[in-house]
């Protein structure tokens, strides 16, 4: 627990809306590293299959990014894994992607 009175203090000043977004941040920025390590891949090379500079992989993985819905889906081919998983677990998808539910709902004739 946080002892120091003046650092509790300016912790509750922060809106709940930017906390939230931290930790989110924070969250993408653990999963990025935890898949490339698991893959055994290195930041340069995650920054090469992606076409950008490996400075800004390493600046992701500061957890102080704010990425884009298409970065995250670019990351997520590269590292052949998910990187959130919002869409099937919220809307019950069960393994499907959104397309292949918006197909059958659509063949429903």
């Amino acid at each position: 627990m946080i002892q120091n009175p003046l650092f509790r203090e300016c912790l509750e000043a922060i809106p709940e809306d930017r906390k939230a977004e931290f930790e989110l941040s924070f969250a993408i920025a653990t999963r990025i590293d935890e898949l490339l390590k698991r893959k055994g891949m290195t930041q340069r090379e995650l920054a090469q299959k992606l076409g950008k500079k490996e400075s800004e992989v390493s600046k992701w993985l500061t957890g102080r990014h704010n990425f884009t819905t298409n970065t995250l889906a670019r990351i997520s081919i590269a590292l052949d894994a998910p990187i959130i998983n919002v869409a099937s677990s919220y809307y019950g998808l069960n393994g499907q992607s959104c397309s292949q539910v918006a197909e059958s709902k659509a063949n429903y004739q």
